[in-house]
């Protein structure tokens, strides 16, 4: 349900790439879109997944030692082919993730017979990395020629890309040939944003430690504790995001546009966006792992499962529609939507994922590229249609 629920936000957060994130769209309907986005969505969504893999990771761990096999030759035929499936990936849509989770995964093996509480405490400074890095640049962003400092300057480089980047006119080939750059991924770029590989492993050890613990086993005799964390996790996390939002509208800051805010207040809204995301990811998983304990909860989750279950498919096809949407090759929308409009298309994709994935596992055990992940990781051929 967890992992459901954080591909609609992944969606939606890769589509805002094309143009829709741009300061243009000032409309109060666009700027509402984009402010629900930014608040609730942006960050939080690879957070989760991010939770989800060192969880992942541990289980597998633990079942290994269970049945007493090997899980490195195993784990890292698992992490091979995720990389290939990324780099394949990567030429449709330079914003793959699965390349730096099958990097990073073998940076798992290291760290993962260290104290839960060392884990935990290098999981928190390599959190501080991205705003003590931002804090310590001498880069003036604020004097950048190529930033965008004023609507009408916005509006002219979005006419501008709709008539000459490469995701705008390109063939297939000519967007494949720009997106090769994209590979590999490197775990040591972009330090000065939150999403940075060095935050992404330190969610990987936050899961590895959650999945370890084994304290998700009975969760019904967790009751308390998890909602103590819904509790502080929303409330800390909206709370976090509010005051950044705050910062943005009063003085200047900015996470990803043009810099205007002075050190202090940058660093401040740095911290509350990067420890408050890692929050209200938290509190939304509590909030869902609670619900499910309810027979209504269950039924009204029930779709996310099976978009969960189908994660890599519905992760792959969400870049075929959306690059179909935007690309010139296909319905050439690239900067040409707002907020309010791709918010709209990221909610009609999602819908129709939902349906074709309950479709799906009504016949079949796996996804496609599930079972073929599944198949090449263990040499074999895995039975794919569901016996009646």
């Amino acid at each position: 349900m967890i992992r459901g629920f954080a591909l609609f936000g992944v969606l939606l957060v890769n589509m805002y790439g094309f143009g829709a994130d741009s300061i243009a769209w000032n409309s109060p309907t666009d700027e509402l879109a984009f402010a629900i986005m930014r608040v609730f969505f942006e960050s939080k969504m690879w957070t989760l997944f991010s939770i989800l893999f060192g969880f992942g990771f541990a289980l597998q761990l633990q079942s290994a030692q269970v049945r007493g096999t090997r899980i490195l030759p195993t784990y890292l035929r698992r992490l091979s082919v995720l990389f290939v499936i990324g780099a394949a990936h990567a030429l449709l849509f330079d914003g793959d993730i699965l390349m730096l989770y099958a990097e990073l995964g073998l940076a798992l093996l290291v760290f993962c017979r260290l104290p839960t509480r060392t884990l935990l405490l290098l999981a928190v400074g390599l959190m501080l990395v991205f705003p003590l890095a931002r804090l310590a640049s001498e880069q003036d962003q604020s004097t950048e020629s190529e930033e965008i400092l004023n609507v009408s300057e916005a509006r002219s480089e979005l006419e501008e890309d709709q008539h000459s980047h490469v995701y705008s006119t390109g063939s297939l080939a000519e967007v494949m040939a720009d997106n090769a750059n994209a590979i590999p991924a490197d775990p040591l770029e972009d330090l000065y944003t939150p999403e940075s590989g060095l935050t992404v492993f330190a969610m990987f050890l936050f899961g590895f430690t959650l999945g370890r613990s084994g304290i998700l086993r009975d969760i019904p005799g967790l009751v308390v504790p998890i909602a103590r964390i819904r509790f502080w996790g929303l409330g800390f996390g909206l709370t976090a995001m509010a005051a950044e939002r705050v910062l943005a509208a009063t003085s200047g800051y900015a996470l990803y546009r043009v810099q205007q805010a002075g050190p202090g207040v940058q660093f401040a809204g740095d911290l509350l966006f990067t420890f408050g995301a890692t929050a209200l990811a938290l509190g939304y998983a509590a909030t869902l792992i609670l619900a499910a304990q309810t027979p209504r909860g269950r039924v009204a989750l029930a779709p996310l499962v099976a978009v969960g279950r189908l994660g890599l498919t519905v992760y792959l096809t969400q870049t075929l529609m959306f690059s179909t949407l935007f690309y010139g090759y296909g319905f050439g929308q690239a900067f040409k939507l707002s907020p309010a409009a791709v918010s709209a298309w990221a909610a009609v994709i999602f819908a129709a994922q939902v349906v074709a994935c309950q479709w799906w596992l009504r016949r079949f055990r796996f996804g496609p590229m599930e079972w073929l992940w599944r198949s090449l990781t263990y040499l074999k051929w895995q039975p794919l249609r569901l016996r009646r």
